[in-house]
C-alpha cells in the first residue's frame, strides 16, 4: 500500500497475529540462514569526537535534563533487540518471521540514529529520522495484514535483468498509510514530522529563528544549542514508537516466542512510557481543529530553557 494517511481516516488497523489470520508461514523461496542479533541487548551510542562548542552543550544539558528519557529509551531498544532474538528459534525462522524483522531492524536502528542527534542538538535532522521510524513501525503494524506484499516482492526478487547485466532485486513498493492513520498517536506525530521535515516556511523558520514574531526575525544559522521544547518533543515522539513496535511485537508470539519473563519486561516499558509521556509540563503535540473544521498541529509547552514559560505554537 502506497496511501498517505488522511486525516480523517478512522480504519482501525491493529496487529494481527500471521498465524491467526490464516497465512501460512512457510511459503517463500528463501531460506533465513542465520540471523545475527546484538549478543548483548542494545546500548545508545557514545558522544561523538569533535562537536562544536554548541553541540557539546546540547549534548551536556539533555543527559541531565532528560536523563529519564533517555534511561527510557535505551531501555526499549535493550527489550527490542532481545524480543527480535527469540525470530532465530528454529520454529519461528522463516521467510514471514523475516519481513517483520527486516522493518524492525530498520526501526530499531533510526531511533537509535534519532537519539544522537537529538542529544547534539541537530533537532530538524532528527525529525527526519522521527518520521522514518513510524513510517517503518507503521509498516509493520500493517504487514500483518497485508503479508501478500511481502511474498510477492520475495519470489519475483534475485532474478537477472540481462539487458542491465544486473541482479534485479526490485524496489518492493511498501507503506501502510493506513496503520498510521489509524492510529491516534502515530498520526499526529507523522503529520508533525512530515510538516517540520519538509522545506516548508513556519517550521523552518522554528529552527533558525524560534524567538521570531512580527517585529524581529532573529536568525541562527546552524544552530545547534540547547533546546528544551525540542528535546522533550523528540524523545516524546521516539518513546511512542518505541512502545508501540514492542506492543506490536507482542502480538507476533508464533514468530518471535520470547519467554514470559522478556514479555513483561516489554509490558512494563510500555507503562513506564506512558507515565513519562502523561506529564502535562513536557512539550507535545496534538491535533487541532480551528474554526474552519481544518485539522492541524498544536505544540504544547515548548519553551528553550526547563525555566522558561511553555508557548502555544499553531501550524
Amino acid at each position: 500500500m502506497t496511501t498517505e494517511p488522511g486525516p480523517d481516516s478512522q480504519q482501525n488497523v491493529g496487529p494481527v497475529d500471521p498465524a491467526e489470520a490464516g497465512f501460512p508461514i512457510a511459503d517463500s523461496p528463501q531460506r533465513v540462514s542465520g540471523m545475527r542479533v546484538p549478543a548483548d541487548g542494545w546500548q545508545l551510542p557514545g558522544k561523538p569526537e569533535g562537536l562544536d562548542p554548541a553541540a557539546e552543550d546540547a549534548w551536556r544539558q539533555t543527559g541531565f535534563n532528560l536523563s529519564a528519557d533517555l534511561r527510557l529509551i535505551e531501555g526499549g531498544l535493550d527489550i527490542q533487540a532481545r524480543l527480535a532474538a527469540t525470530g532465530y528459534a528454529p520454529a519461528a525462522r522463516n521467510m514471514t518471521m523475516a519481513g517483520f524483522a527486516t522493518l524492525w531492524s530498520r526501526a530499531l536502528l533510526t531511533t537509535s540514529d534519532a537519539v544522537g542527534l537529538v542529544r547534539r542538538g541537530s533537532y530538524q535532522s532528527a525529525v527526519a529520522l522521527a518520521r522514518q521510524t513510524v513510517e517503518l513501525v507503521g509498516a509493520q503494524i500493517g504487514l500483518a495484514n497485508e503479508l501478500d506484499t511481502w511474498r510477492r516482492w520475495t519470489h519475483e526478487a534475485y532474478g537477472r535483468d540481462e539487458h542491465s547485466r544486473a541482479t534485479e532485486q526490485g524496489v518492493g513498493h511498501y507503506f501502510s498509510g493506513e496503520s498510521i492513520a489509524a492510529d491516534d498517536d502515530l498520526r499526529v506525530i507523522y503529520r508533525a514530522a512530515s510538516d517540520f521535515g519538509r522545506p516548508n516556511f513556519g517550521p523552518s523558520a522554528l529552527f533558525v529563528a524560534n524567538e521570531a514574531n512580527h517585529d524581529r526575525y532573529p536568525l541562527i544559522f546552524g544552530d545547534q544549542a540547547f533546546h528544551t521544547g525540542w528535546a522533550e518533543l523528540l524523545f516524546g515522539w521516539l518513546l511512542r514508537a518505541n512502545a508501540k513496535q514492542l506492543h506490536h511485537a507482542l502480538h507476533l508470539a508464533q514468530l518471535f516466542p520470547a519467554p514470559a519473563e522478556l514479555r513483561e519486561r516489554a509490558v512494563e516499558h510500555i507503562r513506564a512510557v506512558d507515565a513519562q509521556l502523561a506529564d502535562e509540563r513536557r512539550a507535545r503535540v496534538e491535533e487541532y481543529v480551528d474554526a474552519d473544521g481544518r485539522r492541524r498541529v498544536l505544540f504544547l509547552e515548548f519553551r528553550r530553557q526547563p525555566s522558561d514559560q511553555g508557548k502555544r505554537l499553531l501550524f
